[in-house]
């Protein structure tokens, strides 16, 4: 390949700029709270910078650019996890990263603004829980020992609080949708 003429490298430049805050809120919505997610959306840009000739002109940016935030968020994903400190499952992570990839950054920031209020209307204990299990970095074993709780009751006690956030942010999703 020869390369983008000036045309194409300036129309290429105005895609990539147009969709950072749609890059920016997927990639924090798929690693929230992590100081990491900054350096993924840096390396998701410096991909979709030194692959720009790959793209074709005309296609779908905001697919191709949130695919490419995906493989870099997997592969923090997969770096913590080897090191044993990975915020969120697997399957969490994956089902996160699918329906954030389908949404628009203004739809996406409603949905972050949403799950703070649920997570806001929660018991303080409840909260802390979250906090620690999916933004800190350590396990549930030592929060279990801080708490003096067992292992088991975080686990039931973190089911409890993810169907009450769902219900939570179903019902704000509902009311939306009622009042559109």
């Amino acid at each position: 390949m020869s390369g983008f003429s000036e045309k194409q490298e300036k129309e290429y430049v105005n895609l990539l700029v147009a969709h950072q805050s749609l890059i920016r809120a997927f990639v924090i919505s798929l690693l929230p709270g992590l100081s990491e997610a900054e350096d993924v959306i840096q390396n998701t840009n410096e991909v979709l910078w030194t692959k720009r000739e790959s793209f074709e002109l005309g296609t779908n940016f905001k697919a191709w650019a949130l695919t490419t935030a995906r493989f870099q968020a997997m592969a923090l994903q997969q770096k913590l996890k080897r090191e044993r400190s990975s915020p969120l499952d697997e399957d969490v992570f994956m089902m996160v990263s699918d329906e954030a990839g389908a949404m628009e950054a203004e739809d996406m920031n409603k949905r972050l603004s949403d799950l703070n209020e649920c997570i806001g209307l929660l018991q303080i204990k409840d909260q802390e829980l979250v906090l620690h299990r999916y933004w800190k970095k350590s396990g549930l074993n030592a929060y279990a020992k801080a708490t003096r709780r067992s292992v088991g009751a975080l686990k039931i006690a973190l089911y409890r609080v993810r169907a009450s956030l769902r219900d939570c942010l179903e019902r704000k999703n509902k009311l939306r949708g009622g009042l559109a």
